[in-house]
């Protein structure tokens, strides 16, 4: 194994248990149930959710930027119709984030191509400009497209999402070479950049010119980006609303701070293996009102991602760097596949759930859409497609 591989991986599976550490070793109380019915308007139920699961209005578009130190971040746009579902579509290729030398190691016909449902340099529809704004931050070892099905199902109902590569946590960080040559900056200053850099967009000519409105702002992530997300949230005041999946309350100098003064959604799967259920509802527990949390059963911390599916016919992540003879540190297996064996909920089911109660929040908090938060509604989530049993838990406000 090349050298820098393996120095790679080792402060890659260094920091792995720092994150898991920090996030799974919090108790919490249960999250409570608000019975009082939302006072944002009239009840919008299940047929509102229905709609929300589907793919929104908009086609969707995709660019890539770059932040000042070099850093990739990936945009999706609200484009003009069919953009995104009707040929030709965008995909992409994990293997691609990996280092030359052990790019080299995988055949040709075991790079698995994913589809992402966006279509790079689309023509943005500007009818509805400008649109809130949505970062995403990914979690430990992941990437900006890793929960491509959520990031372009917001951009189609009405969002920029833009996602900057952390590449102190990134897959490319850690086993590519997208790290080299980068400053280190904590996860709040990337997600502010990236801010700034959307928002400088929006004043040239291009894809995004017109397009995005720094005055309606959200925040969302996964696992090691979802504390990113939070930690955003408590701190950069153009921030109006979060989402963190699979949050974790912290330890020590990683302890998260005080809660955000602003709306909040946090969602767990009920048999993460990573981060433990109850560490994210002590989360819940602590937030400031109005505040909702979604527990997804027979789920594990990947369902909030694409990483179960990337790669599936070939084992996945896992089955995919084995091939090439890489040696794994368990607690990153472990990482790379919590949720997607069998016996649990196959992530595809859950991702209705996820898409809509995600519009939801947003157009509840960022549009101020009368009504969107009674869809938020306490209690078990019914109508949709999908076989993923889910149970909201509020406190409006």
């Amino acid at each position: 194994m090349p050298v820098v591989a393996a120095r790679a991986l080792a402060g890659a599976a260094a920091l792995l248990v720092t994150v898991v550490a920090c996030g799974s070793g919090d108790g919490g109380a249960s999250p409570t149930t608000d019975p009082r019915p939302a006072t944002t308007g009239g009840p919008v139920g299940e047929e509102q959710l229905l709609d929300w699961s589907a793919r929104g209005p908009h086609g969707v578009g995709s660019q890539q930027l770059a932040l000042d130190d070099g850093r990739r971040v990936a945009v999706w746009y609200p484009a003009e119709a069919g953009a995104g579902t009707d040929e030709p579509t965008g995909t992409f290729d994990i293997t691609s984030l990996l280092s030359p030398e052990l790019q080299a190691q995988v055949p040709a016909d075991a790079r698995p191509v994913h589809p992402v449902p966006a279509a790079p340099g689309a023509a943005p529809d500007r009818a509805a400009a400008p649109y809130p704004v949505v970062l995403f931050s990914h979690g430990f070892a992941g990437f900006p497209e890793q929960s491509a099905d959520l990031v372009t199902h917001l951009a189609s109902w009405g969002y920029v999402v833009a996602a900057p590569d952390h590449v102190e946590r990134s897959l490319s960080g850690l086993l590519g070479t997208a790290a080299q040559g980068v400053p280190r900056r904590d996860d709040p200053e990337v997600l502010a950049a990236t801010l700034d850099l959307v928002l400088a967009r929006a004043t040239v000519a291009g894809p995004l010119e017109g397009m995005v409105d720094g005055t309606r702002v959200g925040v969302a992530g996964h696992s090691a980006g979802a504390s990113a997300a939070y930690r955003l949230a408590a701190t950069d005041e153009r921030v109006d609303a979060f989402a963190a999946y699979s949050v974790g309350s912290g330890q020590g100098d990683r302890a998260l701070p005080e809660p955000p003064a602003v709306p909040g959604l946090v969602m767990v799967g009920e048999d993460d293996g990573i981060i433990e259920p109850r560490a994210t509802r002590a989360v819940f527990e602590a937030m400031e009102p109005p505040k909702y949390m979604a527990s997804i059963a027979d789920s594990g911390h990947l369902v909030f991602s694409d990483l179960c599916l990337i790669g599936a016919e070939q084992g996945g992540l896992v089955g995919i760097v084995e091939r090439i003879g890489l040696p794994i540190p368990d607690d990153l297996l472990r990482l790379a596949s919590d949720g997607c064996g069998e016996g649990a909920l196959p992530v595809e089911e859950a991702f209705p759930a996820i898409d809509a109660l995600s519009v939801a929040f947003f157009r509840a908090h960022l549009d101020e859409e009368v009504g969107a938060a009674d869809a938020l509604q306490p209690g078990p989530l019914k109508g949709l497609d999908g076989d993923a049993e889910v149970r909201v838990s509020a406190q409006p406000g």
